[in-house]
């Protein structure tokens, strides 16, 4: 009973927020090109409306509404993967169109102020899924809960032994070895952890690596020696928002977003000279 509304929950979001299915409401959502207010579920809104805070917070740097960039450079269901870099007015065209100050939410309606502007919600929709199934086991009674998807993680209560929530952090190899290592593990006490990094996600053209990490301001991928960025939170949704917008951020800067937020801390993977990995948290990551 408890796996089929799970499975109920995360086809529900699929439908919502999938930019991988054709139907979805954000994917219909993408093709209207109309001006009109259009109306959508309460969870797409949700979101829409959380990723429209962090989007002010992080100095623009979160925006969801990142998808022709991702689509120029390669990226996302639309992409041909083969397609050449860029040029500079290819990027500029684009960005005429990108930025979550150029759409509109009055519940239960959204509004586009362009009609090319499209949405991906691949760097927060994970995490509310998490939250959403989160909430829905803890409204059933339980208290010691441990839901993940896809490296996106939120606990609350003990584990089966009795001990707080004890979990591990990939280590990103610069070597891309097959061997998985971990980094790192911290405690979660009724909260959430989620990691964004470049080590998975990234093509080769012209010998030169395009991660999927893409400065939304500049539409240019990232150039970093950021390997990870992990962030606890409260809530998923938060925790993973973050992530992404700490990993187009050097480590200096980053670290100063979350010195100025209460809600969150973060620990970095850094590849430093020699291929050698440093870490640095801030002051409340681990217990």
């Amino acid at each position: 009973k408890i796996e089929n509304s799970v499975d109920s929950i995360l086809f529900n979001l699929n439908q919502q927020m999938s930019t991988w299915i054709k139907g979805s409401e954000i994917s219909l959502f993408n093709k209207n090109m109309s001006l009109q207010p259009q109306k959508i579920s309460d969870d797409f809104f949700y979101v829409l409306e959380q990723g429209q805070l962090i989007y002010q917070k992080s100095g623009e740097l979160f925006d969801y509404t990142i998808f022709p960039v991702m689509d120029l450079w390669g990226f996302g269901p639309l992409a041909n993967k083969e397609e050449k870099i860029p040029n500079k007015d290819d990027v500029k065209d684009v960005l005429e169109y990108v930025g979550i100050d150029k759409i509109e939410l009055n519940y239960p309606y959204v509004k586009k102020l362009h009609p090319k502007l499209q949405l991906d919600l691949n760097a927060i929709a994970k995490g509310y899924a998490v939250d959403k199934i989160y909430d829905w086991l803890s409204g059933k009674g339980f208290s010691n809960i441990f839901v993940e998807i896809g490296g996106e993680i939120r606990c609350g209560g003990v584990n089966k032994s009795n001990n707080p929530w004890l979990v591990g952090i990939e280590n990103p190899l610069v070597d891309s070895l097959p061997v998985k290592k971990i980094a790192s593990k911290t405690i979660l006490k009724n909260e959430a952890l989620a990691t964004s990094g470049n080590y998975r996600n990234f093509r080769i053209k012209d010998n030169k690596v395009i991660n999927h990490t893409f400065n939304p301001i500049s539409g240019l991928p990232v150039e970093t020696n950021v390997l990870s960025v992990s962030v606890k939170s409260d809530e998923c949704l938060v925790a993973d928002a973050w992530a992404t917008a700490l990993m187009v951020l050097p480590y200096e800067e980053g670290m100063e977003k979350v010195r100025d937020n209460e809600v969150i801390e973060a620990l970095w993977v850094i590849s430093e000279d020699n291929n050698t990995l440093k870490y640095y948290h801030s002051k409340g990551f681990f217990y």
